[in-house]
């Protein structure tokens, strides 16, 4: 038995995991009193969530093989050294953890973990090559070429979502301008709609996808071609470059299925001249474990 723990930009998913089953879960949705001290909050909520999970399904620390945690931003040594969606910097998680809990540790990028999991058990797992994109309160991603991920040496690299895609455009996050996860991340475009429709940002994803289903407003219409078209400048990029036999769609756009904004997306990325080879393009496949992804994945050395 395993425990995985996905540290996302707006909360903590922790569960049991038995391969690429998930037997329990728990999870802390982070709110602003929260993120005013968010690393105590990261660790004091790991802790509780730990331990309540194991004494509510009757296990000892000592049968737990891992403890894998998937996280934003940049990892170096068990250490996040940078992830702007949640202003911390050279946190020691790893090292602290372990000496809270006793406990065997790793991390690894949040991106990453979600398309290991794809990649080992999921929606990617039949295909050599491939780009993994999670797509939601940030954008990351991982790329498999002949079954193997890519990593770096130095950092974890890959951050697919601070390639910039409108010189001089939309402040990021991370500090740069113009980002693709300024334009086409689920919380980009939230930021968009609600600004347009004048209602309070603190919406529930469902709840924007209804939205998006249901609105014939203009200005609406605006903001998702806006969101599309940089989304699909984005795709055709990483196609260009890796030439993947399929891109999946992970993270919080997996929920989109069904939705006519990806449809509306695959229009747009078989357009004429959307890439440098051209048609056949890659397939687009939709992630299995959707956001359960990152969980299953931090646990898989």
């Amino acid at each position: 038995m395993k425990i995985g723990i996905d540290l996302g930009g707006s909360h903590i998913g922790i569960g049991l995991v038995d391969k690429d089953k998930i037997i329990a879960i728990k999870d802390k949705i982070f709110n602003r009193e929260d993120r005013k001290n968010i690393e105590n909050c990261i660790l004091n909520e790991i802790e509780r969530m730990i331990i309540e999970l194991l004494v509510e399904n009757y296990i000892k620390k000592e049968e737990i093989e891992l403890v894998g945690i998937a996280s934003p931003g940049t990892i170096s040594n068990g250490k996040i050294v940078r992830a702007s969606n949640l202003n911390i910097y050279d946190f020691e998680i790893v090292k602290i953890l372990k000496n809270k809990l006793g406990m065997n540790m790793i991390i690894r990028n949040d991106a990453k973990c979600a398309g290991l999991a794809e990649k080992k058990y999921g929606a990617i797992k039949d295909y050599e090559d491939s780009v993994f994109l999670s797509i939601g309160t940030g954008i990351g991603g991982a790329v498999f070429l002949n079954n193997k991920l890519l990593e770096p040496k130095r950092y974890s690299g890959f951050e697919i979502g601070h390639m910039v895609v409108n010189r001089g455009g939309r402040a990021c996050s991370c500090g740069k301008k113009g980002c693709f996860e300024a334009y086409s991340s689920i919380k980009a475009l939230k930021m968009k709609v609600t600004e347009t429709l004048d209602v309070d940002n603190d919406i529930s994803g469902q709840y924007l996808r209804e939205q998006l289903l249901i609105k014939d407003h203009p200005g609406v219409k605006e903001d998702i071609d806006v969101f599309l078209e940089y989304m699909k400048v984005g795709i055709c990029n990483l196609i260009d470059i890796f030439e993947p036999q399929a891109v999946c769609f992970g993270g919080s756009f997996s929920y989109y299925e069904g939705n006519p904004v990806l449809d509306k997306l695959y229009e747009k990325l078989h357009e004429e001249n959307s890439t440098f080879n051209g048609k056949p393009l890659p397939d687009f496949v939709i992630a299995k474990y959707k956001n359960n992804a990152g969980i299953i994945g931090a646990t898989i050395e």
